[in-house]
């Protein structure tokens, strides 16, 4: 099992390389609207106008009062949620990579597979009923399909043949097609239950506990591809940041890291994403070849 806070302990790994940002912990819990936060340890960086990170939320503090370990903040600082923490939950000041935009990054990542570009789907079944008469049937609950994979006829418990000739049609009116899909039959169907397999986009990840496999249904193959996804994502913005203006104090930034140089790894893991990308999507390409004739 593979959860996204796999991916995103994995990625930050690879991404910090080593570096330990500054940490400390809560003395208590807090719900999701508490403004003040007592700190187990001395506050060391976090000062007024820092931000911290605690599981997936950013905080931006107000006021810091070293004596006391305590900070009044904002929640649900820069987009994320305010939610609870546990007591003694670890707080993280300025990380370099929030979990809220690497949870993001998974996201766009299944998003981004699914994409015709790329040819990476699941595989959903559906069981439908049919009286043998109508020309066009509304596919049950199916939601977005990619593409049609094949459509038997149950003859008999052992033995599903194929139909040819059938159709796809997507974007229907729900009045008549509850689903807005719908399957065209060019040539007669005898009446009996129909087994529909079809490509389907992977679904969003809901919180950072969403299982990769079973939640979103990706094939396991493939977390690897979502880490590089993530990887690239998030250090993508780090070429950016560097050419700003006001970045420029470090006098000698341009000798120790020259420029260009975080786009330049990025190639490499980039060509890795795509060449993972391709193996899949034959891999899937292979196992699942369309049976049907249009």
């Amino acid at each position: 099992m593979t959860t996204v806070a796999t991916i995103l302990n994995r990625a930050s790994r690879q991404m910090l390389a080593g570096v330990v940002e500054e940490r400390n912990r809560l003395a208590s819990s807090l719900d999701s609207s508490t403004t003040t936060v007592v700190l187990t340890y001395d506050l060391g960086g976090l000062r007024t106008g820092s931000v911290f990170e605690v599981d997936s939320e950013l905080f931006y503090v107000w006021e810091a009062v070293p004596a006391t370990k305590t900070l009044t903040v904002e929640r649900g600082f820069n987009g994320s949620t305010a939610a609870a923490h546990a007591s003694a939950a670890t707080v993280t000041l300025s990380p370099r990579f929030p979990r809220i935009s690497m949870f993001d990054a998974v996201n766009a990542e299944l998003d981004d597979l699914s994409s015709t570009a790329n040819g990476l789907f699941r595989v959903v079944s559906t069981s439908l009923s049919y009286n043998g008469n109508d020309r066009q049937i509304n596919i049950t609950s199916s939601g977005t399909i990619l593409e049609l994979l094949d459509v038997r006829l149950r003859y008999l418990a052992d033995e599903y043949p194929v139909i040819h000739l059938v159709r796809l049609q997507t974007g229907l009116p729900t009045t008549d097609f509850a689903s807005g899909n719908s399957l065209v039959f060019d040539q007669p169907v005898m009446a009996g239950t129909l087994r529909v397999r079809h490509k389907a986009p992977f679904v969003k990840a809901a919180t950072e506990a969403s299982d990769l496999t079973t939640d979103c249904f990706l094939p396991a193959t493939c977390d690897d591809i979502i880490e590089l996804g993530v990887i690239m994502r998030l250090m993508a913005p780090r070429e950016i940041k560097r050419n700003f203006t006001e970045s420029q104090s470090d006098t000698r930034r341009a000798d120790e890291v020259q420029a260009g140089a975080i786009a330049q790894s990025m190639a490499n893991v980039m060509r890795l994403r795509r060449e993972r990308v391709i193996a899949e999507a034959g891999r899937l390409k292979a196992q699942f070849p369309i049976k049907f004739r249009k």
